[in-house]
């Protein structure tokens, strides 16, 4: 029977492995509107009925509405305990979230050293549907009878291209389907980026969001809790800094290569952590997540402080190598000999998980920047 929610209407449909336990709530006709209609989306991203907190702990029964990155609205029956996780930094919120044991399987086996080392036992447990990761070897979008091998009743994205690319199966197919999917606010989301980025509120909101899904309301809240208790300080000091004194900062992405730089804008997460660090992205005035641009336009910019960041390797040692390796780079580069950063030898490390990706780390990220941008504050 088909059910109204809040305007939609979603059918509860069954399959092979039982009755889905998330609805998606836009028929296949509306898809492509409901596309261009993201950016009007509720700025919560999410509505929740009301909810009960059984005495032994275990995961709340829910009823509630939640919007992803592409407007598709989805009701929760009861929490997944099937999920095909596409994007690496959508399985660390899962696993933050402490919902590692409802992780079916990743869509590519994840890079070594891409996620937090504390949660490596969990993710050596969870099978790969595109197989071993390797070197160079870039996004494998997973091929449509693989996932629907897996059974899941669940389906996270990150990117666009998990459902989009050639041969991935499209969330309108999953709907067909009976299964539901959800595509994160925080990783790439375009349509949901519509100012600079000084906040980690899509984080907040994939949390929320989340927490909603797996009636884990109470554990979305206090991750959010923490992340805001990490940088309460740093964002106290940085609103008492004067223009003059928070430095313009170049972030340098080096392992996307030398030749002509990429520069983050301020539609991009390393954007927010340099702002409430108390610095100023020096290619803050982009409206863009990325933009190609000349050395030549570096040195105009005259950054004076160089934020080099690097993939993390999953080792110190490695880590630090390669680091100091882009500061070779740097101070070798006769074309950057002028630029304040490079004279005064003003380099800041952060890695991209923490720095580049929206995350929960992001917070991390914060307070270690700030510790190399304001060292005696």
């Amino acid at each position: 029977m088909d059910m109204p929610v809040h305007g939609f209407h979603y059918r509860r449909s069954r399959s092979a492995g039982g009755a889905r336990t998330l609805r998606t709530a836009v028929s296949l006709a509306a898809a492509a509107a409901m596309l261009l209609a993201a950016a009007c989306a509720d700025t919560s991203g999410r509505q929740a009925h009301p909810a009960r907190t059984p005495a032994t702990g275990t995961p709340e029964s829910t009823a509630a509405t939640v919007t992803d990155c592409n407007g598709v609205k989805s009701v929760v029956d009861s929490p997944p305990k099937r999920v095909v996780v596409l994007t690496p930094s959508v399985l660390e919120l899962m696993l933050w979230l402490g919902l590692g044991d409802r992780v079916a399987a990743v869509g590519q086996e994840p890079r070594p050293g891409s996620l937090p080392q504390r949660f490596s036992a969990q993710i050596a447990r969870i099978p790969s549907l595109s197989g071993k990761y390797t070197a160079g070897s870039g996004y494998k979008p997973v091929p449509k009878e693989e996932l629907l091998s897996a059974d899941p009743d669940l389906v996270l994205g990150g990117f666009a291209s998990n459902f989009e690319a050639a041969g991935a199966i499209s969330q309108a197919e999953l709907a067909g389907a009976g299964i539901p999917s959800y595509l994160a606010l925080s990783t790439a989301c375009k349509s949901a980026v519509t100012a600079p980025q000084t906040d980690f509120g899509l984080v907040r909101r994939d949390l929320e969001n989340l927490g909603l899904i797996f009636g884990v309301p109470d554990r979305a809240r206090q991750v959010i809790a923490d992340m805001e208790q990490k940088v309460a300080a740093v964002k106290a000091k940085a609103g008492r800094l004067a223009d003059a004194e928070r430095p313009t900062v170049f972030p340098f992405e080096y392992d996307e290569g030398t030749a002509t730089p990429y520069a983050p804008g301020n539609r991009q997460a390393v954007n927010a952590v340099i702002e409430t660090a108390g610095g100023r992205n020096v290619f803050g005035d982009r409206n863009q997540a990325y933009t190609k641009v000349g050395w030549e336009e570096v040195v105009a910019r005259d950054p004076q402080v160089i934020l080099i960041v690097v993939y993390d390797k999953g080792d110190p040692a490695a880590n630090e190598a390669r680091f100091a390796e882009a500061e070779k780079f740097l101070t070798g580069n006769a074309a950057l000999r002028g630029v304040r950063a490079v004279t005064e030898r003003r380099f800041a490390r952060l890695v991209y998980e923490s720095a580049s990706v929206g995350g929960v780390r992001n917070a991390d990220a914060v307070v270690e920047l700030a510790g190399q941008l304001h060292p005696a504050s």
